[in-house]
C-alpha cells in the first residue's frame, strides 16, 4: 500500500487475477461503472457494457476473461465481482470491538469464553454459555441460557438468541434477529386457543448469515435447522420445526411455514410462501411472490400462484391474456345462435 492507495499489481495479485497494463497506477477507492472517477477501480460483470468501462472516469476495471479495454488497464478474472468484493474489503474494513468484556456487559455464571472475544456493553451472557474464539457480541445483544456460539460468529446490535440455541462457525446474525422464539403452535377448541409449549430450539450451521430482522421460531420439541452455507436476506420467517438444507438463499419476506423440509441449494426469491408439512427437493429455484402448496420433488425453476415449473406457468398467463378476446367471441357466437334459433322459429 502507497501513503494514498493501493497499486493496482497488488490488488491483481490479491484477486488472484491477470493484469493487462500499468501495474505502478494507484488505486485509492471503489466505485460503480457509472459513479467511478479517476483513481477508483470499478468492475465489469457483463462483456456487453465493455463500452461503458472502456468510457468510465475508473483508472482500471476488474473484467471476466475475453474482455479487453484499450483506455485503461485491466484486472482479468473468472469472477470479476468475487473479485471486486475482496478488493472492497481493503477500502471498508470492518471495525471490530475491542478485545474483551466490557465491564456494562451481563456475564452469567459457568460462561465459557474463548480466545479474542468482543463483548460490547448492555450486552446480556446468560448462565452457561459457550463462546468460541474471536467472536464478537455488540452492544445491547441477548444470548440465552445454554446457548453455544462456535468460532469467529458475529451478532450484532439487538440480536436474541434463545435458550438452548446452538450456532455453528462463521456465522453473522444481523441487527434485529431473532433466533428462538417461540413457534406459533396453538390448540384450538370452543374454550378459545390454548399454547402448545415450545421446548425445542435452532441449531445453525456453518458459514449462515441471517439478516436483520429475521426471525428462525425454536422447534416444538427437536430443532428447526438452518444448513451451512445458507444465506437468509432481511425480514424473512422460518417457523418452528422446519430444516433448510445447506447453501440455500433466502431473499427478503421469505415465509416459510412449520415442519417444511427445503433441500440444498433452494433458492427463493423475495415474498415467497412456503406452506406448512411440505418438502422441496435439491436444486430448486423458486421465483419472488410464488406460492408453494404442495411438494416439489424435481429440481427446476418454479414460480406463480401456486407454483408451477416456470415455463408452464408462462404459458398460462399467456392464456390467460387471451381470455378477455375468447369471452367476446363466445358472446358474438352465442348472439349468431340465438339469432339463428330465432329464424327457425
Amino acid at each position: 500500500m502507497t501513503q494514498t492507495g493501493y497499486r493496482l499489481g497488488h490488488l491483481a495479485m490479491l484477486v488472484e487475477g491477470m493484469l493487462d497494463g500499468d501495474e505502478s497506477v494507484t488505486i485509492t477507492g471503489v466505485a460503480s461503472l457509472e459513479e467511478a472517477e479517476d483513481g477508483h477501480i470499478s468492475y465489469l460483470s457483463d462483456s456487453e457494457m465493455s463500452a461503458q468501462a472502456e468510457n468510465c472516469g475508473a483508472s482500471a476495471v476488474i473484467v471476466p476473461a475475453g474482455v479487453k479495454l484499450e483506455k485503461k488497464p485491466i484486472i482479468v478474472t473468472e469472477e470479476p465481482r468475487l473479485a471486486f468484493s475482496k478488493v472492497l474489503e481493503l477500502f471498508a474494513p470492518q471495525r471490530r470491538l475491542p478485545q474483551g468484556i466490557d465491564p456494562r456487559a451481563h456475564i452469567g455464571g459457568n460462561v465459557s469464553v474463548g480466545e479474542n472475544v468482543g463483548i460490547g456493553p448492555g450486552a446480556f451472557v446468560a448462565d452457561n454459555v459457550i463462546i468460541g474464539n474471536n467472536v464478537i457480541i455488540h452492544p445491547l445483544a441477548y444470548v440465552g441460557y445454554e446457548v453455544t456460539i462456535g468460532d469467529d460468529c458475529e451478532l450484532f446490535p439487538h440480536t436474541y438468541l434463545g435458550d438452548r440455541v446452538v450456532v455453528g462457525d462463521r456465522v453473522l446474525v444481523h441487527a434485529g434477529a431473532v433466533l428462538g422464539s417461540d413457534g406459533f403452535g396453538y390448540h384450538s377448541d370452543e374454550q378459545g386457543h390454548h399454547k402448545i409449549p415450545q421446548i425445542g430450539t435452532v441449531i445453525v450451521g456453518d458459514d449462515v448469515e441471517i439478516g436483520a430482522n429475521s426471525t428462525v421460531d425454536r422447534a416444538t420439541i427437536s430443532a428447526t435447522r438452518i444448513g451451512s452455507g445458507t444465506k437468509i436476506d432481511d425480514g424473512v420467517h422460518v417457523a418452528h420445526n422446519v430444516v433448510i438444507g445447506q447453501n440455500c438463499l433466502l431473499c427478503g419476506q421469505v415465509g416459510i411455514a412449520g415442519s417444511a423440509k427445503i433441500g440444498n441449494n433452494v433458492m427463493m426469491g423475495g415474498q415467497v410462501g412456503i406452506n406448512d408439512h411440505i418438502s422441496i427437493c435439491d436444486d430448486v429455484i423458486i421465483g419472488g411472490g410464488a406460492e408453494v402448496y404442495g411438494d416439489i420433488d424435481q429440481p427446476g425453476v418454479y414460480s406463480g400462484v401456486p407454483a408451477r415449473p416456470h415455463r408452464e406457468n408462462l404459458r398460462n398467463l399467456a392464456l390467460q391474456h387471451r381470455i378477455p378476446k375468447l369471452l367476446e367471441r363466445i358472446e358474438e357466437l352465442e348472439a349468431k345462435v340465438a339469432e339463428l334459433e330465432g329464424r327457425a322459429d
